[in-house]
């Protein structure tokens, strides 16, 4: 990163105006900060992705560890009443598992649920979108299974566009996956009403 602590600055803005929201206001906010944004996402792909992804209603929060990640699942099944969380795949099932957190593999394609979660192959900045594929298990249907889905990525994730994503994707895996999906929270919403789309980025680059 060519100005890491800049980065860390804004988004940990972003992290705190979320975690300091008043719970019982169930309205979302999009969050802010001033033009600091426009400066840092020069610099900063992760710093673009978060102005971008919030800008069209997206939650995120922007983690540094096992504990900061579980808190903020926590936080977030709080909000839809403490239900069982219903993942994607194996992997993010013994991951939210391994965090002290209840949650099932569903594996069922017609059973729906209140909170889903899925990882993601990559994030692009400058639509503020995520992209999904059928090699995350039900992960790629997951945003049609649940009324809110939690998305888990890491800031190593985060590329420029759909065209960079897709030589990450060839990058990846010997073959390319079958199914792609490209949405982001105004798509999502669209589709689903009000319900939300809640981004978990994990740091993970030095």
């Amino acid at each position: 990163m060519k100005d890491n602590r800049l980065k860390e600055q804004v988004l940990k803005e972003i992290r705190e105006a979320l975690i300091n929201k008043n719970p019982i206001d169930n309205r979302e906010l999009t969050v802010t900060v001033g033009n600091t944004f426009i400066d840092a996402g020069n610099e900063d792909l992760s710093v673009l992705f978060a102005q971008n992804f919030t800008q069209r209603g997206g939650t995120m929060y922007y983690c540094y560890n096992e504990n900061d990640i579980r808190n903020r699942i926590i936080d977030i099944q709080r909000r839809h009443g403490d239900v069982t969380i219903g993942c994607g795949s194996d992997n993010l099932t013994s991951f939210i598992g391994h965090l002290g957190i209840e949650n099932r593999c569903t594996c069922d394609p017609d059973h729906h649920y209140p909170l889903g979660a899925t990882l993601c192959e990559a994030l692009t900045a400058w639509q503020g979108g995520i992209i999904i594929s059928s090699n995350q298990g039900l992960g790629i249907t997951m945003p049609a299974l649940s009324e809110a889905t939690i998305v888990l990525a890491f800031t190593s994730q985060v590329v420029p566009d759909w065209e960079a994503a897709n030589e990450r994707l060839k990058d990846l895996y010997p073959t390319f996956p079958d199914n792609l999906m490209l949405t982001n929270p105004a798509s999502y919403a669209f589709r689903k009403g009000q319900q939300k789309m809640y981004l978990i980025l994990i740091e993970d680059e030095g």
